[in-house]
Order: C-alpha cells, then structure tokens, then sequence
C-alpha cells in the first residue's frame, strides 16, 4: 500500500516545531517513536516498498542519485510549475536575501499559503511516487551511479522538469516546503537522528545497514524477512546475515583520540597501532564470477567509483594474482584499502593532491586546468589495511588480529603498487605503552605522516547479545586533534556571502553570513614600509559554529560593502576556491580569525598551497589586518610542514616527543600554599582583584628536585589565587608531615640562632600521593609544635630599613642554610637551576636549592624535595606577595611573576616607532621604556643608570659573566626601568637579560641594525663579548596570549615560556646571537 508523502511531513514539522518551542520541549526519541508507533500497520504490510520511505527519510544517503538542479534552476522549476507571475517570481527569489531569513522551501511555503492550491488535491503524493520520479531525473545524470545510469530512459529533460514543476500544484504549503528541502537533499534545521529512526523502523535495520550499506538491499532483506517471518531472535539474525559481493559492507566506527592518554584509556589489551596514509578510501569487491572484469571498488560514501579508479585495478591484480592459479581464493574476497599516488623516481608516496590527475569523477577529470601533466613515473598504487570477507566466509566476527593474519597470506606486495599497512602492536597493559605510543607518534609526526589509526583486538562489528560499536571502535590520533596543535596564524576575513540552508542549522536570528573568505596579506612588507594599498590573497570559505557565530554578530559588526564598490584593497580569488564563487559582500576593514588546519593542501584550480580543513579558532577584537600572515609565510609554513626531513634520526624527532609529553594531560599535582612575605598578623591582606594578579614566577618550581634539560620533563605550572582568605598566620609554605609525600623543608633562624625543622621524603613517590591544600584551613595538620617554632622564630624581624641595607654577598653552599635578609614587602624573586646547579639529595632524601634558587624569607631559608615525576603543580599565592618597585608598573595578567620582569629589550628601528608593540604588546607587561641603540646599553650609560637607582650592596647573578648568558632564561622578577639592572630581594642589583627584537622580512635594515650593535663593543665586566639573542618582534604577540591565559584560567605550560626548550615559544622566534 503506497505511504503518503504527508505523513512524512508530519514527523519532520513536528521535529521543526518541537526545536523553535520555548516551553514544554519534548524528547526526540518520544516524537519519534509515536510517529512509528501511529503508522506501524502500514510499515508491516507485506506490499510496504521499504526503500522508497529510507530514501524520503534520510535523502543524503542516497549518493547513487545525482541531480544537478541548483537553487536557481530549481527556482525556476517552480516558478513555471506554479506559473507564478513576475512579482511572484520576485518572492520566491527572496532566499538569496539574508534581511528575509527564509531558505527556498519556506519561500513556496509562503506563496502557497498567499495563493494555495486546490484542497484537498485530486491525487495525493506518495513516497513511491517521488522515489520513482528521482530516479529518473539522476539516471539522467552522468555524475550518478552506474546501477542508476544504466536504468531504461523513461521520460526527455522537458517531461522530466515539467514533472518536477507539476508535482508542486498537488501539494499543500507545509509539504511543498519538505519537498524542497528532500530535493535539496537536506532537512535542516531538522535532522534525523539515523539510529534512532533505525531502531524504530525494524530492530534489525542498524545491522543491516552496518553489514550491507545500501538502502536497496536492506528493502529487500526486510521484504523477505516480512514475507518469510522465520528469523525471529538477534543472533539467529545475524548469523543470517552475511556481506554480500557487489554491496558494500559499512565501515568501522571510529572517534577521535584528543590525547595519547585518552586513547590507551580507551583502549585495552593489545592495540595494532597503523599509520594512516593521506589518500582516498577505497572497499575492492572481488567476485571471480565475473571472469576479467571481476573488480568492484566503492569510495567512502558508497559511490561504485569502479571506472573512475580503473587505473589501480593492474595493482590488485597483481597482488592478488586474480585469473592466474596462484590466486588465494575461489569465489571472492572484499578488502579495505587507501588509493595512493607513488612515484617510481622519488621512490615515495606523493601528496594527496597529485590524486585528481590519476583519478576521474565520472569520466572527467575536475579541477586539474592549473595541474602538470601526469609523469610517466608516477602512478596509482593501494595499501591494505582489512579483509572483511573471502570466499562465503565472513570476517566481520573474527578478532582483528587474525584478520591482519589472513590479510598476509592473501595479498602479495609489490613494491610501488600494493603494500601491507605498516603497524605497531602496543600493549595498552604495560607501563611503557604510553611512552611507546608517543615515540611511534612523534615519529608518524616528523615523517609528515596523517596520523595513526588505534585498533583494538575485537571483531569488525560487535554480534553479540549486547550488540552495539562498545567494543569494536577504532581510534584515529592526529596532532591536530590534540588542542596545543593545528594552529596556522591570523588570517583577514575580506568577505562573506550568505546560504539559507545553512543559516537555518544555527538557530540565530538576522543571520547576514554564513561562509567567509579568509586571506593573507600578499604585499605586507609594502603595507607596512610604504603605506601600499593592500592586496590580500584569498586561501579557504571558512563557516562559523553556533557559539562563534554569536560571538561575530555581537562584537566584530564589519562595515560591508558591495564587491562593486570596494575601494579599500584588491583581492584575488583563483577559480578553485568555493567552486568559482565569489563573495557578494566585502568588508571594508577585515576582521582577523586565528585558523587550525590539518595539513596543507594544494586545492585544483588554485596553484598554490592553502590551510586543508580550515577551522575558526578564535576570533581577534584587537588586531588588524596588519597583525596577519603574508603569503610568503603561509607558503614557507606549508613547504615546511609537508616535507620530510632528510636525517631520519632528526633533532625534529626529540622536539615532537618533548612537545607530546607536554602537551599530555596533567595529573593531580601539588597545590602549595605560599605566602612569601614574613608577619606576626594574624589577618591577611585582602586581595585587590583591580591590581596586577599575584602568581608565582612559574620558574620557582619548575626545576626544583630534577635536571632542568631532560626533554621528558613536564612543567606546566597551574597558578590559583584564593578568592576568600581566611585569617591565618603569616608563614611559609607547608605541606603535609606525611613521609609519602613531597615536603616542604622549612629552617627558620630568629637572631642568629639556626632553627631546623625537615622531614623526610621518598623520593620516588607518585605525584598522585601528593596531598593538595585547597583552603587556609587545611594548615591545621600541621602539629601544634611546629606552629609554635614557626611563630617564635618569625616573631620578630628587623626594621625594613635595616634590612634593606644589611644585605652582603654570601657565597651559599646549595645542601646548607645560611641566613638572609628580606624586607617584609620584597617579593620571592627566584631564579633557573644550570647544569652546575644540579639537586643533591641527603641521605634523608631532601632536595636543597642552590642559592640561585633559595626563597628569601626574612631570617630564613627553605628547601623544596619533589619527585623526579612531578609534572603539574598547582600553586596558590598570598595576597600579601603582590607588589613591584616603586615607579615601575606591573605586568596586567601576571603581576611581578610575568616572563619580561627581568629582560631589558632592545628594538630595531623599523619596529621601534610600531605602537602596536610599543605601547600594547610591551606596554602590557609593564614596559614603558627600551633601548632603540646600542649606547643605551654601554657600560657608562648602564652605571650612571645604577646609580639613579642606589648604590647597590649586594648583587646576585645566575651564570657567570660570559657567553653563556645568552643561554640563560628571564628570571621572574619586579619590573623595573627598561635598560636598568632590577632590585633583589636582598637590595641589590640583578643584571637583565638582553634581547633585541628585529622584523625578519627587513633583511637589509637588519644587518646595519646589527651590525652597529657590534660596532658598539657591548662587553662583560671580565672583558669577553657579551653575546645577545635576537628575536622576531612576533614573539611577543604569542608570550602576550599566553600570558593572558595564564592569568585567566590559571594554567600554564611553562615549556612555552622556556628559552631552552625546543617547543617553547622564543624557540618558533628564534633570529640569533649578536
């Protein structure tokens, strides 16, 4: 019994009702599930035609059916179809214009409501008959299937299109509307749940569709299964079931592991780690039935791309040696393999993009006008990575182990055309398998590899009683996916243009765009030099999610113009990008997005390389177009992140397995109380939030307990201030007593006379064991003994103005404790361990800092002992530490602890008279003063500076007075005059570090710049040169943003900020030494 086209139309305007309500919002699964239940006898009669109503439900899956018919043909249809009139027309065109916020469908909705067609209509529309009229119009279509193509004409283009156009007059409004959007092939801004309709249309169906793809077969497996009713229990039904040559078999379900972490926790037992090739997907049916031509290949969304990939069939051929007696099966066999390109002469595979010059879309090669001719060395070859079927025996039950094992004795490779899938088994049971995965990673990585592919040791699909993807899930891992990764840079948005169809998914009102067209700057050293008008180079369309969308709309507001009467820069747009389309509005000043990506790619038709899948990462409210990659810097980021290294051994390869361990997430760390400043009030200073933020440098524990240079060490540092202190005495940091875990060793000295007080660690504990301190009041553990040693010996303390000028240089032995003064406002000012500052531990286990790391408290001095394993500590700092020099400013989201405190810059002139870096990327952090020549940082203008300052008593430098200074990192500190030695805790006078910051496109500039440098004879104070890095001016952008996020959200990945890393951010910025 035909099923009317209404009914299906109640579900999905019930769905559309149920989203745009207010109140009362109703389960999904609930509407759904009525609605079956309403026409439950229909869908059981016998004469039900199953496929036709699959293919009215999820019109998308339908791949096979291609119509051609855009917005404005279709539009035309209709307009004759319903002869509608001019001003009609005009109506009905209105969902080109965004100020109308209407898609096409509600367009015939809205005149068929004005002008309705007779009621009720003389032949109501069924679902049998709009599958059959589809059909015909995409068996029409040379880009639709074969099995489609080779059905019988039954109608010319002009009946066809008039059917097409009459079938609108025997609709009502609410339908007409449907119906377009199933034309469209897209229900938005519903969307149908697939397993869920499945589940309710047959209980069967999800396996069905899962072994078998295909809409048609599975109409006909229920047509039998009602006719026959025989099959009754769930696993009778599967054993039943069997994939089916010529059918393809659906693919493996698979989600995306955000950490390595998170992919061994998903993963048990032995996992096959198989590297991911960047080519297309292919399912090869073999049915030797056939004779020669017994191949069938299917492409990821089912498509039979047979001829299309004829010239990877001599590959299998020859490695399944088909019509020859050696071949390894009788009947048939289904694969799961990845098209590639390879090149005899490089002796590699290729980019994915060289694919479109080997591979037609039915019968035509697209987009390849701009490409090279094919090179007769290189060609199609197919890497293996499944078996899922050979002969009438189905693998899809069979561990993945043993089909790999059966996968072996079936293809032969030949080298350049077939090969077996290269994989790793890691064993998700062993302590190593984290560090195991991350070599295999970090080497996919600098191999310029996709990503890996984590498949645990289950069947294909999951049969059982409980069935379901619970326990046959493949895991894909790319850098990409882990958030600190993907990320290109600052691009211009020059334009927008608006689609209905995908404005109506976001749910907004007054959408005005919907697609953006992001570009580089192609002549930025020009803009900047010599005030050129800018020409931007358009590289991706971009879209926006719901949450970004909103974030546009309320704060970027661009000023749009017509494409006609731009003035304000040219744009050039090669044809490949957004299928010839050109954007219809243009901005005037260009908004800036930060944009992740995979990879890069060179798309057909456009020549050069672009962003592949270009994401929105942030939207900038502070930048310019100015602020943006040129394009000369995208295409030296793409060449370098598509080539391989020569050295397979490279320093690239220890840098990804240092990044990936950073970039791991944080286990539970210590949380360490610390109030620095030394009082006998028992209440707190009260934190003033309008004020610099008060966090520790994060240099003060990062290197604390062990060797500061081993690549495998993780210091991120999480900094938490308390929001309601609660009055307490005002001491030093402690921990837990415990002897299981990391201790805080407290030595107080009142008077000259030496207070000890330690305990003992193990030094192997887990970080895990650590206990946190969240709130002031936790200090209770600490025995009533030790508070009272702690009072007594800070009791009392000297005059600041005693202190201040009482300080001596002392020469520490790192494993004693030798007094020190401290003026009850000076700040914790820590510095980096060297390598000649290495932690000695006691026979008690106690790890002492070296005197460059000691924390001046008064009349005391303290050591830290902490795992080698420690890789997150969570610190929260006293109110009372927040503070700077007088007359400098502070830093306005780290306070006295930001990266800059103890660096004195240096800018060249190109870049010295930027407000951009002068006043808001320095002026930021407090910097108001810097050098612009080399004779600001001679030894007479830097004494006489010193002296302005105060005679110091006291200086306390990190490294010896050479060379190595240019290795060491800016120590956390107050900032002070720019140009000037800072103050210690101890009064004195600590030396800055020197950096100069230059603009690396300026070339000829730079080398005078530098070369007065030189000229100048910057010196030690023993004589030896001083050596000063130089970095590109951009570094600061990047230390500004995490700066800001570490004051905002508390977290942080010290490595980042570390110059001796190699994934830190001076590192991305490196120029060199002068």
């Amino acid at each position: 019994m035909p099923f009317l086209f209404s009914h299906v139309c109640d579900l999905l305007q019930a769905l559309d009702d149920n989203q745009r309500t207010k109140t009362g919002l109703k389960p999904t699964a609930n509407i759904v599930q009525e609605w079956f239940t309403k026409h439950r006898s229909l869908l059981n009669r016998d004469d039900h035609n199953d496929t036709a109503l699959l293919s009215t439900l999820f019109p998308e899956k339908r791949t096979d059916r291609i119509f051609r018919h855009g917005l404005g043909r279709l539009e035309r249809i209709i307009g004759r179809g319903l002869a509608l009139g001019r001003t009609r027309k005009e109506e009905l065109g209105r969902h080109a214009d965004a100020q109308w916020g209407m898609d096409l469908g509600e367009c015939v909705e809205r005149i068929l409501r004005e002008t309705p067609n007779p009621d009720p209509p003389i032949r109501p529309v069924t679902v049998e008959e709009i599958d059959s009229l589809f059909h015909d119009i995409a068996s029409h279509c040379h880009f639709s299937s074969p099995a489609v193509r080779s059905s019988p004409p039954s109608s010319t283009p002009v009946t066809r299109e008039k059917a097409l156009g009459d079938i609108y007059t025997r609709f009502s409004p609410r339908d007409a509307k449907w119906f377009t959007r199933l034309f469209l092939k897209n229900y938005q801004p519903v969307i149908l749940d697939q397993q869920l309709v499945y589940r309710n249309y047959h209980p069967r169906l999800p396996l069905m569709l899962k072994v078998r793809d295909d809409f048609v077969d599975a109409g006909r497996i229920l047509a039998s299964h009602k006719r026959e009713r025989t099959v009754t229990g769930r696993d009778e039904f599967a054993k039943h079931l069997q994939p089916k040559l010529g059918v393809k078999v659906g693919r493996q379900h698979w989600i995306k592991g955000r950490s390595l972490q998170q992919c061994l926790q998903m993963g048990y037992g032995r996992m096959s780690c198989e590297e991911k090739y960047d080519g297309e997907y292919c399912q090869v049916h073999i049915d030797l039935s056939k004779g020669y031509d017994c191949i069938q290949i299917f492409s990821k969304s089912g498509k039979d791309s047979t001829r299309d990939r004829r010239a990877l069939h001599e590959p299998i051929r020859q490695s399944l040696h088909l019509n020859k007696p050696s071949c390894p099966f009788k009947k048939g066999c289904i694969l799961e393999g990845e098209l590639l390109v390879y090149s005899d002469k490089e002796e590699k595979i290729l980019d994915f993009y060289k694919i479109r010059k080997h591979v037609s879309r039915s019968g035509a090669f697209l987009s390849t006008e701009q490409d090279s001719q094919r090179n007769p060395w290189e060609h199609l070859m197919i890497v293996y990575y499944d078996i899922l079927m050979v002969d009438d025996d189905s693998l899809l039950a069979v561990k993945h182990s043993e089909r790999h094992q059966r996968l072996r004795e079936i293809v032969t490779e030949v080298k350049g055309r077939s090969m077996l899938v290269q994989r790793q088994i890691i064993d998700c049971s062993r302590p190593s398998a984290e560090s195991d995965l991350r070599r295999v990673f970090a080497t996919c990585i600098t191999n310029r590899g996709e990503g890996l592919v984590l498949k645990p040791d289950t069947t294909y699909f999951n049969f059982g009683a409980t069935w379901g993807n619970s326990g046959s899930i493949a895991i894909k891992l790319k850098k990409e996916y882990i958030q600190q990764f993907g990320d290109v840079g600052d691009f211009a948005v020059v334009g927008a243009c608006y689609d209905p169809t995908k404005a109506k998914s976001y749910g907004l009102p007054n959408i005005k765009w919907t697609h953006f067209y992001i570009a580089c700057l192609g002549n930025k050293e020009e803009v900047l030099r010599f005030g050129e008008q800018p020409t931007f180079v358009v590289t991706n369309v971009v879209e926006l999610n719901e949450t970004h969308m909103r974030a546009f709309m309320m704060a970027i507001q661009p000023v749009a113009v017509d494409p006609k009467d731009n003035k304000a820069f040219s744009l050039r747009i090669e044809e490949g990008i957004d299928g010839r389309k050109s954007p219809t509005t243009i901005f005037r000043v260009p908004p800036v997005f930060d944009i992740r990506c995979f990879s890069f790619d060179r798309p057909g038709n456009v020549g050069f390389w672009t962003p592949r899948f270009p994401m929105v990462n942030k939207i900038h409210c502070d930048r310019t177009y100015l602020d943006v990659l040129s394009f000369s810097e995208l295409q030296e980021m793409a060449v370098h992140g598509t080539q391989k290294p020569l050295d397979k051994e490279s320093q690239e390869l220890l840098e990804w397995i240092g990044r990936l361990e950073q970039a791991a997430p944080k286990t539970r760390g210590v949380e360490i109380q610390s109030q620095t400043t030394v009082s006998t009030s028992q209440a707190p200073s009260t934190p003033n939030r309008s004020s610099c933020p008060d966090p520790l440098p994060p240099s003060s524990l990062s290197s604390v307990g062990r060797d500061s240079f081993t690549p495998s060490a993780s210091r991120a540092i999480a900094i938490r201030t308390p929001t309601k202190p609660k009055p307490r005495p005002s001491i030093l940091p402690t921990i837990d007593e415990s002897p299981k875990i990391s201790t805080v060793e407290l030595s107080t000295i009142a008077r000259g006379e030496k207070r000890p007080h330690s305990s003992s660690i193990h030094p192997d504990d887990d970080v895990s064991k650590l206990r946190k301190h969240n709130d002031p009041e936790d200090q209770n553990d600490v025995s009533a003994s030790r508070r009272q040693s702690i009072a007594s010996s800070v009791g009392q303390r000297e005059p600041l103005a005693a202190l201040r000028t009482t300080s001596s240089r002392r020469n520490l032995n790192p494993t004693s404790s030798v007094p020190r003064l401290l003026g009850a406002n000076t700040m914790y000012q820590p510095s980096t361990i060297g390598m000649e500052h290495r932690r000695s531990t006691t026979s008690r286990g106690r790890v002492s800092l070296p005197h460059s790391m000691s924390m001046g408290t008064g009349t005391s001095d303290f050591t830290i002992a902490i795992p080698q394993s420690t890789a997150r500590l969570r610190i929260s700092s006293s109110p009372t530490a927040v503070g700077s020099l007088a007359g400098n400013k502070c830093c306005r989201y780290l306070g006295d602890s930001c990266t800059f405190a103890n660096i004195s810059f240096m800018l060249s002139p190109c870049i010295a008279g930027y407000l951009w870096v002068t006043e808001d990327l320095l002026g930021c952090h407090g910097i108001t003063e810097f050098a612009r020549d080399a004779k600001e940082w001679a030894p007479a203008a830097e004494q006489q500076l010193t002296h302005s300052i105060g005679t110091p008593t006291t200086t306390l430098t990190t490294t010896p007075a050479t060379a190595t200074e240019a290795t060491a990192i800016p120590t956390s500190s107050a900032p002070t005059l720019t140009g000037t030695p800072s103050c210690t805790p101890c009064g004195g006078i600590k030396r800055k570090m020197r950096i100069i910051l230059v603009d690396p496109k300026r070339k000829e500039a730079n080398k005078v710049f530098l070369q007065s440098v030189r000229d100048a004879g910057l010196r030690h104070r023993s004589g030896e040169p001083r050596h000063i890095r130089v970095y590109d001016w951009k570094v600061l952008e990047e230390l500004k943003e995490e700066e800001e996020r570490w004051g905002k959200n508390g977290e942080c990945d010290e490595s980042r900020l570390d110059m001796r890393r190699s994934g830190s951010i001076w590192r991305k910025y490196w120029v060199g030494l002068t």
